[in-house]
């Protein structure tokens, strides 16, 4: 399996930790991060600037639909940043652990 990190913008620092909690115990995610980060888009025509709580996660590609289906019930976005970049490295050991600890 595709060793993976699932990015998840969130408005509150709250709701980030309760879904990276969620998704660590259904077994989607091995661990979720969350880190403070200022976001600067444009939304409707206007330039936005604005506080925002970024959820990593690790776990493998098949799990990443059920991942979005998971954040999409429950997002307060109308259009939520959920992506998902390709772990291309790393410690085997780190990766292998990612691996068992996720059921996908």
């Amino acid at each position: 399996m595709r060793a993976v990190e699932v990015q998840i913008t969130f408005p509150s620092e709250d709701l980030a930790e309760a879904t990276g909690a969620a998704l660590v115990d259904i077994r989607l995610a091995a661990c979720g991060q969350v880190t403070p980060i200022t976001s600067v888009y444009r939304w409707k025509g206007t330039i936005e600037k604005g506080t925002e709580w970024l959820l990593t996660l690790k776990t493998v590609e098949d799990c990443v639909h059920g991942i979005e289906t998971h954040v999409r019930d429950s997002h307060p976005y109308d259009v939520p940043q959920i992506t998902a970049l390709p772990v291309i490295g790393g410690s085997k050991d780190y990766i292998d652990w990612i691996v068992e600890s996720v059921e996908a």
